[in-house]
């Protein structure tokens, strides 16, 4: 139990529980390899906004990649990101969009410390929340205002060089909350309190502690003005808890299970959020509005099961076949019942005994749901990782690109632009470059080829901001920078480059 603690949300959950039940009938949806692009883009549609990573100096590490978190965070009109190098050197950043304003707010001095040094990066308010491992304080939070003078140590919440271990860093209204963890050589080895920050030494303070014989699972959301964590143990069972950073505010809602269940997927939808959890024997489909009352199961299903997103009154769920070869889109009333399945998305690897399919990221965007199927193996890589989108009809589920980032350490971001098109990490033969899509493999095609050759540029963490879409690409230089493309980009016809 406590093991899996500290794992993160992605490519969880799929190696579970979940089967339809559904007696609807299931339409095949073609997987077939798609031929070249209707339209593709002219070199020079996407450009290097600065050099971050000066030749030489690298490989860099950007602050969050090994969470899984955000890359570029949204503070006040400006993004901030952070840099970590191999020498224990780290650096805060901050860019208004222009090569002039795109600039280091607060450098750390190459440490023995392990990279990365910085990260859990939030933003709230006026302020930047993050974390830096010192050898003097160990990890420990720390704030921004978005200058060098502002930017300093917020706590030492665990005096002297071990630090603390911060997980489910949430921003509310005024206050950052979060789950700080301190480790001991005897059982239960693991202590787990809540804490909130208002941005000042004097403002941070623990808010509950939890109790020793409790796990704090890795899976939390926020719904309304409100942190939903899950806390689990084999005497207590399962029970979901809310916070807003006051004590007043810090209460179980509901026991969801009677069991040591595990909570494996979330997915927050403005007010409601909805959670998959594994019982041992189902995957449960819950929604939940942070209220007892308003915290219901919807179904449950007898294999693995994830969460595609909302569409309209409906939930719509990616759930593992009996034999683990197929993936099927099914769906769920929000209100309860009305299990259906859509279509069933067949897998090209199926003869191999090791191809099990497993839905690896979601994206709503305009009325439509975007998501990526992987292929596992037993190789280094993934052995397909397909892009497809449903408008929740079989007719409306069908196939757009593959391959996608085949890597087993990352998965390709699906981003909204706001202007009708996603960007993706997609490629033709393996070598990822920024990729687009307005729906169709004919409205599919490569933004700008970036690194040519047989590694590609591995774009992530595309970020908005204005009119214009932020993101970090290996380039020419041999390392990660950061780049930028029109959110409102234009393309003429032609052939894919």
């Amino acid at each position: 139990m406590r093991a899996r603690l500290w794992c993160t949300l992605l490519g969880l959950g799929l190696a579970g529980c979940g089967v339809s039940t559904s007696a609807e009938e299931t339409q095949a949806v073609d997987t077939g390899r798609s031929e070249a692009r209707a339209q593709a883009c002219p070199q020079g549609t996407a450009s290097r906004l600065k050099v971050i990573t000066p030749p030489g100096s690298g490989p860099v590490l950007i602050a969050g990649k090994q969470r899984g978190t955000d890359l570029l965070v949204d503070m006040g009109g400006s993004l901030y990101f952070g840099t970590n190098f191999q020498d224990g050197s780290a650096a805060l950043w901050r860019t208004d969009g222009t090569p002039g304003g795109t600039v280091e707010v607060n450098r750390f001095a190459p440490t023995p410390r392990r990279a990365p040094r910085l990260g859990g990066m939030v933003a709230m308010g006026s302020k930047v929340f993050f974390e830096v491992d010192d050898p003097v304080t160990g990890n420990e939070l720390w704030v921004s205002d978005g200058t060098q003078a502002g930017s300093r140590l917020l706590k030492d919440m665990t005096p002297g060089a071990e630090g603390s271990s911060l997980m489910h860093h949430t921003a509310l209204e005024d206050v950052l909350v979060f789950v700080r963890g301190t480790f001991d050589t005897r059982p239960p080895y693991v202590h787990h309190e809540l804490w909130r920050s208002d941005g000042t030494p004097e403002g941070t303070f623990r808010v509950a502690l939890v109790s020793d014989d409790v796990t704090v699972q890795a899976s939390s959301l926020k719904v309304g003005n409100a942190l939903l964590l899950f806390l689990s143990s084999e005497r207590g069972g399962t029970t979901l808890w809310r916070t807003d950073g006051t004590p007043a505010g810090t209460f179980a809602v509901k026991k969801v299970d009677s069991r040591d269940a595990y909570v494996h997927h979330v997915d927050p939808t403005g007010d409601v959020g909805l959670f998959v959890m594994n019982d041992g024997s189902h995957d449960e489909v819950w929604k939940t509005d942070g209220t007892a009352q308003g915290t219901v199961r919807l179904d449950s299903f007898g294999r693995s099961t994830r969460l595609l997103g909302v569409l309209g009154s409906w939930v719509y769920l990616g759930t593992l076949s009996s034999n683990l070869r197929s993936l099927h889109v099914e769906r769920l009333s929000l209100e309860g019942g009305g299990k259906a399945r859509i279509a069933t998305l067949d897998n090209p690897y199926s003869n191999r005994p090791d191809a099990m399919p497993y839905l690896q990221r979601a994206q709503r965007s305009e009325g439509k749901l975007y998501f990526t199927m992987a292929i596992g193996g037993t190789g280094p890589g993934h052995q397909d990782v397909s892009l497809w989108v449903t408008d929740g009809s079989a007719a409306g589920t069908r196939f757009i690109h593959r391959p996608l980032d085949l890597s087993l350490d990352s998965s390709s971001p699906l981003f909204d632009t706001g202007h009708g098109a996603l960007l993706f990490s997609g490629s033709e033969y393996g070598a990822t470059e920024p990729w687009f899509t307005r729906g169709t493999s004919a409205t599919t095609g490569q933004l700008e080829d970036i690194s040519p050759g047989p590694w590609g540029s591995s774009p992530a963490g595309f970020r908005r901001l204005g009119e214009h879409v932020f993101f970090f690409a290996k380039d020419d230089t041999g390392d990660l920078q950061l780049w930028s493309t029109l959110a409102d980009f234009s393309c003429s016809a032609g052939a894919t480059p």
